[in-house]
């Protein structure tokens, strides 16, 4: 298994000798360890035993990134217990759980979960074991809230975004990596996680502190943004959909997407940041900068449709399933054109037989806007293959761990093991396979959503999300055409929950008509689900589907 921690070694011997201990994520063909990938990090321990009975030794001021250990100078063949591995994060507590019925699910999960793990050290890191280990905050924009279904930053995203507002230079602009080691300067617009960092802690735990501490430094951000528009287009790009499949990558740096243009993704992303912009002063009460920035976001929009809005094939830019997909997500298509968009984004997917072309950031849009537009089945045929790309090939090919790319590589180039970046798809398994999801207008979980999507390929799946105000549970299984969903609501909460159904006046709890129940209102119908408005406590629905 891929982790990030260290080796403990308990040995006895003469005074002098010496151990090392080499670390690596990949072996050569005659079984020695493989260091090539991790460039100038020697990833090396020596320790010189002092002959003085049983000694126990482990470094105490760094880590590493490994898979195997090759150990060099034991005085003898090491015993079980010789030799024991320390797993080692950041304190962040597990907060979130996901299984179903298909164990290609379950392993991408448990891989994803294993990523993540691997890189919160004090930062959120791209990687655990090469000589780079940084917060980059263009991984970071689609691994925020993947990561928070799956553990507690409830303090560790507050304390990051403090180390990103330390890099802010009088002008706005800040870094692409937080704290500056190396990357550009200024960030790439992709790094809209500086103020989904403040954002999402404000959804998912209610804390509207991060907002209020950093709001001008959030809002020198989108200015400088701004400054930085050529009628409406922003001007520059170095990442945009960083490391799509290689062939869809440009000749002479396959890590950028040749069919994805950057400054269509740089000025999305400012039309993003300039509507969360406004939507945080209206939460702070700030009125003028709430009417401003939403009017800077619809200005945004026209330039970016003029500019990249194709009409005569119905999609954006190359009509890729990238380019395509994040102006659905960012909310960027007019009404009379998305039926054309998700079509065309649609019949890409198909004739990539069900494959992927994307990069780290639109990974995650491709997944959610294929779900919200009624395509939940197309997404999980796109998650469920074994081959190249996808994550059931980095399995297949023996991965515990995400791959930097989509391609298994060594040597020296990017070819990281452990890398978070890919990992946005773990979001879809808890928002709509188990269907658990905040509600931005009551953040916080005050009320929230659950809206499971029942999928043809599995027959049951389950998970569970320890949120500010307790435990939410949700269960699902199909027998035929009967489902049974069980849900558990915390208490002084309030749920929105979606049963799907094909006959709502059939759909139980418990054994009653939900009708006869006092803590369920029947709200509408929507496209096959029976919307309820749930208060706290367990329930088992039943329905036809």
């Amino acid at each position: 298994r891929n982790l990030a921690g260290w080796a403990e070694l308990k040995v006895k011997g003469k005074a002098g000798t010496k151990i090392t201990l080499k670390f690596g994520e990949t072996l050569y063909e005659n079984g020695l360890v493989n260091q090539e990938n991790l460039r100038n990090a020697k990833a090396t321990d020596t320790y010189i035993l002092k002959g003085e009975g049983v000694e126990r030794w482990h470094p105490s001021f760094t880590y590493h990134g490994f898979r195997y250990i090759q150990i060099e100078g034991f005085p003898y063949r090491p015993q079980t217990g010789d030799i024991i591995v320390h797993v080692v994060r950041s304190a962040v507590a597990q907060t979130g759980k996901f299984s179903c019925s298909n164990k290609l699910l379950n392993d991408i999960h448990q891989m994803i979960v294993n990523t993540e793990a691997s890189n919160l050290h004090s930062i959120p890191t791209d990687c655990p074991q090469r000589d780079e280990r940084m917060g980059w905050l263009n991984d970071l924009t689609t691994r925020i809230e993947q990561a928070i279904y799956n553990f507690d930053m409830s303090r560790f995203y507050p304390k990051f975004i403090d180390d990103i507002a330390d890099t802010q230079e009088n002008d706005g602009s800040i870094t692409d990596v937080a704290p500056f080691r190396f990357g550009m300067r200024p960030a790439d617009p992709v790094c809209a996680s500086y103020l989904l960092l403040a954002w999402k802690c404000y959804e998912f735990y209610g804390d509207t502190r991060i907002i209020e501490k950093h709001y001008a430094g959030m809002k020198s951000w989108v200015d400088f943004l701004h400054s930085k528009t050529d009628n409406g287009i922003v001007n520059y790009s170095y990442y945009g959909d960083w490391c799509p499949p290689i062939k869809f990558g440009e000749p002479s740096n396959p890590s950028i997407s040749k069919n994805t243009p950057g400054k269509m993704i740089s000025t999305g992303y400012l039309y993003y940041c300039a509507k969360i912009i406004s939507d945080m002063a209206r939460i702070i009460g700030n009125a003028k900068d709430e009417i401003y920035y939403s009017q800077v976001a619809e200005d945004i929009k026209k330039a970016f449709n003029a500019a990249y809005w194709d009409e005569q094939i119905g999609g954006y830019a190359s009509n890729n399933q990238a380019s395509n997909s994040f102006a659905l997500y960012m909310g960027l298509v007019d009404e009379e054109n998305k039926p054309s968009v998700i079509k065309n984004l649609v019949e890409d997917v198909k004739k990539h037989d069900y494959h992927l072309t994307t990069g780290n950031l639109c990974t995650k849009y491709l997944m959610e806007v294929l779900t919200e537009y009624g395509y939940p089945e197309v997404a999980y045929k796109i998650i469920t293959q074994t081959t190249y790309p996808s994550w059931g090939y980095m399995l297949a090919n023996g991965a515990t761990t995400l791959w930097e790319r989509w391609e298994y590589a060594t040597g020296g180039e990017m070819n990281s093991h452990n890398h978070p970046m890919m990992g946005s798809v773990d979001c879809w398994f808890y928002k709509y396979v188990v269907g658990i999801r905040p509600d931005v207008g009551y953040p916080g979980f005050q009320k929230f959503i659950i809206k499971p999507h029942i999928l043809r390929g599995l027959d049951f799946a389950k998970g569970e999300l320890n949120t500010v105000k307790g435990l939410i549970k949700t269960a699902w299984r199909k027998e035929g055409n009967l489902l049974t969903l069980d849900i558990t609501i915390p208490p002084n909460t309030l749920a929105k929950v979606y049963v799907p159904t094909k006959n709502i006046k059939g759909i139980t709890e418990n054994g009653e008509k939900i009708e006869k129940i006092k803590s369920i209102v029947f709200l509408y119908e929507e496209d096959g689900f029976a919307v309820l408005e749930v208060g706290s406590g367990d329930y088992r629905f039943k329905s036809r589907i």
